[in-house]
């Protein structure tokens, strides 16, 4: 058994090294350190560290048997701001697309859904790759522990051998081919947003992209004029700019480097994509490779997760690549399309689902640190919500459903978008328990939200508090006593009770919270269950169950509370029942509740069920009318609260395992209270579970272990058996305990469980479902 004082140590020293590293090689982390945003250092555990990921992640590698022909079946790589997404054009060529995921346009254009200060992403254009001879046929595969894309094309004249990664550190994506030149050209794209739907009246492109080479070094120049038809915010111009250069080597080797650069205001993006590509070639490829697989050698093994169901395994360990390659801790914030840009209806943030659902799986995941952006953008952005609320002293926040990255939006019939996403913050907190972070940004911003909604309400003939007529969200955009609404509501008073009491602020404003809880209307409900709100029950199939929060996220309402439960599974069985409508992420939805209830085999078929789903794509992707980054990260979030829960200060180990999964393992997930837990099952029986508390919070545990709980660590724990199956553990801060039945603690360390199936079942070809 490992001694878990020497676990502590050697992580402290892993911890304070990787901090210096991360200093070294991204100038903004310091940047956002200075200005006093929290950055989490994260480092992987010595039992994590000992899995053999090569391997483990090799059955989860995406496999491409014939070149992808679209978007759809596309390969892709990225680093949390910059990336590309690459397939097999007509005429042959590989196309990549060179986007990053903050290129939006600066200027304010009227839009639909009541969107009146939209700003969208723009397109920039694609890097093609030409051989000689006739359109080529080819294969590729993506290698997830290295982070990078290899593979071959071949015609009658001629083999290319190809790799490709979009460095983690550097802002440079590299292309690299061995074999005849291929012919290099790059096709800007009209920039303008390419939204599908209601689009922006008069709404005109910026002036062609041109041509400024500097030397060997090809540049592609957008400028972004300031153009007085249209609202700009006073900062007049910008630019955006792809600079690329190939360099030859020994053996018919030639490395292609791409940068683009975007300043907003200023015309410095040329300087900067040239400075970049200048950077990149001056390393040795040998070097740049070994700098960029050192830091997704370090991402992944923050957390283990492996399952007998291959499809899903796999799956999940797409999605976090994608976490890795769509966020960093000083980058932007994750809007519908990261760094992989597509013509869509949706090429902005989207509040009222898409960017909660995006972050949910990162606390889990040990990833917290690539959450906070969300953080950031609205920390940064709190005097636009102020604006949005129309709160002159800055004291009350508003966002209506649709931002750019500026968080500025008109006026909206959804009350409950902001109040939901504190939620996630209140996620972002209670995984880490960092109360500076709560002090100093987290409850400011929900008490900027409560006071919006505060001011709203009025007090009814029935003495009762309401809110006005409010939207649920795409299902109606106006009803009284909207459950949506009141039940964001409530969940952000009660959490804001909860921190004032946690830090001892004694706030004025948590004396209107309890007035709230105490006072609100209550939910409307009928002989269905849940309503959508007063006079207006849940009638025809809808993909959002905004109607149901105090289910779930919220915890509210429960399973759990014999008095609760039969209006819950009403409600639930009611909603299930018109599934017409559906979309990918309503599986998930109905996935997470099944295991609210413990069952695991219900949950399993959701899943599975959105696997089949026909927005579900065979690369990881998802589309509706357009790409959707939310729905495949709330995949994997499902699939962990199989494995662990943790709201209501108790942690729950292997809450809903299928049937079928007689294994399983996972560690070094984050739960609630900042611990971080690890289990395994074997044989259908709970062997053993981990726990590290990084904050000394109390521990109260159900770790579904046959028979009398024991425990075994660097000293002799003091454990109470509560009702339900519950231990409490008096586990300090920085200690661990391992958890166990009988008289001797097995060894445990987390491994690969033995799969039902064939791996490597994503990439083209559609899976076998």
């Amino acid at each position: 058994m490992i001694n878990s004082k020497n676990v502590f140590a050697l992580a402290g020293m892993l911890q304070t090294l990787g901090s210096i590293v991360n200093r070294l090689m991204i100038p903004a982390f310091a940047c956002l350190v200075g200005l006093g945003f929290s950055v989490i250092s994260l480092v992987a555990s010595p039992q994590t560290a000992a899995v053999d990921w090569p391997a483990f992640l090799a059955r989860s590698d995406m496999q491409w048997p014939e070149l992808p022909q679209d978007y759809n079946e596309a390969a892709y790589t990225g680093n949390g701001r910059l990336g590309t997404i690459f397939w097999q054009d007509q005429d042959g060529s590989l196309g990549f697309e060179i986007s990053r995921s903050d290129l939006y346009d600066h200027r304010r254009a009227e839009g639909g859904l009541g969107v009146v200060y939209a700003k969208y992403r723009l397109p920039n254009g694609r890097l093609h790759f030409t051989l000689p001879g006739a359109k080529p046929k080819g294969k590729l595969h993506l290698d997830l522990w290295n982070a990078e894309v290899r593979g071959e094309l071949q015609n009658s004249n001629s083999t290319v051998q190809l790799r490709t990664y979009t460095h983690a550190t550097e802002p440079v994506i590299v292309i690299e081919t061995v074999g005849p030149a291929p012919v290099i050209d790059f096709r800007p794209v009209p920039a303008k947003s390419y939204r599908t739907r209601n689009p922006p009246t008069n709404y005109l492109a910026y002036p062609p992209q041109v041509r400024a080479d500097a030397g060997d070094i090809a540049v592609s120049v957008q400028e972004m004029p300031d153009d007085a038809r249209y609202q700009t915010d006073g900062v007049g111009v910008g630019q955006y700019a792809t600079a690329w250069q190939t360099v030859e080597s020994d053996g018919g080797r030639r490395t292609t480097y791409v940068a683009l650069g975007l300043s907003h205001p200023g015309r410095t993006a040329r300087a900067e994509a040239i400075a970049a590509v200048r950077r990149a070639a001056a390393i040795s490829p040998a070097t740049l490779t070994e700098t960029h697989r050192q830091r997704w050698h370090e991402f992944y093994p923050r957390s283990f997760l492996s399952v007998p169901d291959p499809l899903l395994e796999s799956y999940y360990w797409i999605q976090v690549y994608r976490m890795g390659s769509v966020s960093r801790a000083d980058g932007p914030i994750v809007d519908l399309l990261g760094p992989w840009y597509q013509k869509t209806v949706w090429p902005a943030v989207w509040w009222n689902l898409n960017i909660q659902l995006t972050y949910w799986p990162f606390y889990t995941a040990n990833h917290v640190d690539l959450a906070e952006p969300l953080l950031n953008t609205l920390w940064l952005n709190r005097t636009n919500l102020a604006t949005n609320a129309s709160a002159a002293a800055g004291d009350a926040y508003y966002i209506a459903r649709v931002t750019a990255m500026d968080c500025r939006s008109g006026p909206g019939q959804e009350l409950g978008n902001l109040p939901w996403v504190m939620h996630n913050l209140w996620l972002q907190y209670r995984t880490t328990m960092d109360d500076a972070l709560l002090r100093e940004k987290i409850f400011p911003l929900m008490r900027g939200t409560f006071n919006h909604l505060a001011r709203l309400l009025k007090k009814g003939a029935d003495g009762k508090l309401h809110l006005p007529d409010s939207g649920s969200p795409e299902y109606v955009d106006s009803v009284a006593d909207c459950n949506y609404s009141a039940a964001c509501l409530r969940w952000l008073a009660a959490a804001m009770v909860q921190a004032d009491a946690r830090l001892a602020l004694r706030d004025p404003v948590t004396a209107r919270c309890r007035e709230v809880l105490a006072q609100l209307a209550p939910y409307a409900v009928d002989d269905t269950g849940f309503m959508v709100g007063k006079d207006l029950p849940f009638a025809k199939s809808h993909r959002h169950w905004s109607h149901l929060f105090m289910i779930y996220p919220f915890h509210e309402w429960s399973f759990d509370n014999p008095a609760q439960a039969p209006l819950v599974e009403k409600s639930l069985n009611h909603w299930l029942a018109k599934p017409q409508a559906f979309a990918g992420y309503s599986f998930m939805a109905a996935a997470s509740m099944h295991a609210l209830a413990g069952r695991g085999d219900a949950a399993l078929k959701s899943l599975h069920d959105f696997l089949k789903f026909r927005g579900c794509l065979p690369n990881g992707l998802y589309r509706e009318a357009g790409p959707c980054m939310e729905t495949p990260f709330f995949t994997a979030r499902a699939l962990q609260e199989l494995l662990l829960t943790s709201h209501g200060d108790l942690i729950r180990v292997f809450p809903a395992v299928p049937t079928t999964w007689s294994n399983a393992c996972f560690a070094d997930f984050r739960a609630e209270g900042a611990f971080l837990v690890s289990a395994e099952r074997r044989d259908g029986v709970t062997r053993a579970v981990r726990v590290t508390s990084l904050a000394g919070e109390p521990c109260r545990i159900r770790t579904t272990l046959p028979g009398a709980v024991a425990a075994q660590g660097a000293r002799k724990f003091a454990l109470r058996q509560l009702p339900g199956g519950v231990t409490e553990v008096d586990l300090r801060k920085d200690e661990t305990v391992l958890l166990h039945s009988g008289a001797t603690a097995p060894e445990f360390r987390p491994a690969p469980v033995a799969q039902l199936g064939e791996p490597n079942r994503w990439g083209l070809r559609q899976p076998a479902k």
